[in-house]
C-alpha cells in the first residue's frame, strides 16, 4: 500500500493547528515530518519505538552540548530540532495507523520532558565552558543559572501534574467534573496562558532561532539567562497559583 504525504497531512487534527509555535508556522518542521515519516511507516516502526529513539536524542543532543569542544556544541545544536523532527513523526504514525492513545501521549510528553529537563543545565555548561560573554558574568554563575532553570522546569510540571492528579480524586469522590487544564484545545484563563507560554518560550519555541545562531555568535549565554529567568518566574507564578486552589477547595 502506497503511503503519501497527503495521507499523513490528513490525520493531522485541525484542533492542533491551534497550538503551534511561531517557530513551527515560520519553519515547516509539521510538513518535513511527513516526508521523514513515510518510511518509517513502510518499516513498520511504531510510535513508542520513535517517541524513545527521541528521549535517545534527546539525551545526546544535551551531553554534546556539555563538551567543551565548538564541533561538538555545534553537532548539539543539530541534534536539537532532529528531536523535534521525531518528537512530530511519533505522532504522525500513531495518527495514520489509529494507535493513539492517552499512554501514548504519556510515552511521547516523556521524550519532551528529557529534553526540557537537560537543556537548561546543558546549555548553562556551554556557557560556562565558553566562558567569555558580553556582560561580563563570571562563567560558574552559568552552572548555577542553568541548573536552576532546569529544576524549576520540572518542579513547575510536577506541581501541575500533581494538581491534575488530585483532581482527577476529587472528581472520583465527589462526581462533579472538574477544569483541570488537561485538555490542551479547550484552556481558558490561567491554563490557556500556561499552555501559551509552554509552546512559544520552550525548545520547540522562539528560542531555537537563537538557538541555531549560538554556536556562531555565542549566544548559549542568553538562553541560559532566559530560561533561569522564565523557568523562575513561571515556578514561582505556578506555585502562588495553585496552592491558593487548592486552599480554596479546603475551605
Amino acid at each position: 500500500m502506497k503511503i503519501t504525504y497527503s495521507d499523513l497531512k490528513k490525520t493531522f487534527p485541525e484542533e492542533k493547528k491551534s497550538v503551534e509555535s511561531l517557530y513551527g508556522i515560520i519553519i515547516p518542521v509539521r510538513k518535513i515530518s511527513y516526508f521523514v515519516t513515510i518510511p518509517f511507516l513502510k518499516f513498520g516502526v511504531s510510535a513508542f519505538k520513535v517517541s524513545v529513539i527521541s528521549i535517545v536524542i534527546a539525551i545526546i543532543a544535551c551531553a554534546f552540548l556539555c563538551i567543551p569542544n565548538s564541533i561538538c556544541r555545534i553537532i548539539g545544536v543539530i541534534l536539537v530540532p532532529i528531536w523535534h523532527l521525531f518528537d512530530c513523526i511519533d505522532g504522525n504514525i500513531a495518527r495514520y495507523n489509529k494507535t493513539g492513545s492517552v499512554f501514548g501521549e504519556a510515552v511521547d510528553a516523556i521524550s519532551g520532558y528529557y529534553m526540557y529537563a537537560f537543556l537548561p543545565i546543558a546549555l548553562g555548561i556551554a556557557s560556562f565552558n565558553i566562558s567569555n560573554n558580553l556582560l561580563g558574568i563570571p562563567s560558574y554563575y552559568f552552572l548555577i543559572m542553568g541548573g536552576l532553570a532546569s529544576i524549576a522546569d520540572l518542579l513547575m510540571r510536577l506541581i501541575h501534574q500533581k494538581y491534575v492528579y488530585a483532581m482527577c480524586q476529587y472528581e472520583v469522590k465527589t462526581g462533579i467534573k472538574q477544569e483541570k487544564g488537561d485538555n490542551q484545545y479547550k484552556l481558558k484563563g490561567w491554563h490557556k496562558i500556561r499552555k501559551m507560554v509552554d509552546v512559544e518560550l520552550t525548545p520547540v519555541g522562539v528560542p531555537m532561532f537563537i538557538l541555531w545562531l549560538s554556536p556562531i555568535f555565542n549566544l548559549f549565554y542568553i538562553l541560559t539567562i532566559f530560561y533561569f529567568i522564565l523557568f523562575s518566574f513561571s515556578l514561582f507564578v505556578m506555585t502562588i497559583y495553585y496552592l491558593r486552589k487548592c486552599h480554596n477547595y479546603d475551605k
